[in-house]
């Protein structure tokens, strides 16, 4: 059997697009209690990932999902992020934690952080991985 192989495409985005280095790390665990000051506290978190990737925006072309009843509506408009990733990076889970080290571009990505809203997206045929993303931190937010 001769299947589509997109892996050329996704080299192909990998060197045009994923500029930036990010970092998903996720929770370690509850928070742990700290004799010395008998206070609970958040265990330092796990790296899953770090390398190349790429934050999009909602100007990145939406999509269109298909649900149950077969009627087509647009992506939810409350969460316009999308994290590119190459196909053999780890798949993020909900509620990891993105950050942007180092920016190709775009120096206002750094110091913001993303929470995956669910799982990075798998598929037969995949050419890049897309997460995606909801801001923790956006500009001028309270």
């Amino acid at each position: 059997m001769k299947l589509l192989d997109l892996r050329a495409l996704g080299q192909f985005v990998e060197e045009l697009v994923m500029g930036d280095t990010v970092r998903i790390t996720r929770s370690a665990g509850p928070p742990v209690l700290n004799p010395a000051t008998g206070e609970l506290e958040e265990p330092p978190p796990l790296v899953v990932y770090e390398g190349v990737g790429a934050v999009l925006d909602g100007s990145a072309a939406p999509g269109i999902i298909a649900p149950v009843a077969g009627q087509p509506y647009e992506d939810d408009p409350k969460n316009p992020y999308k994290l590119l990733t190459p196909v053999d990076a780890p798949v993020a889970a909900r509620d990891d934690t993105i950050h942007v080290l180092r920016a190709a571009y775009d120096p206002a990505l750094i110091g913001r952080t993303w929470r995956c809203t669910q799982p990075g997206q798998a598929s037969t045929i995949i050419a890049v991985r897309v997460t995606w993303l909801d801001e923790n931190n956006p500009p001028g937010a309270p």
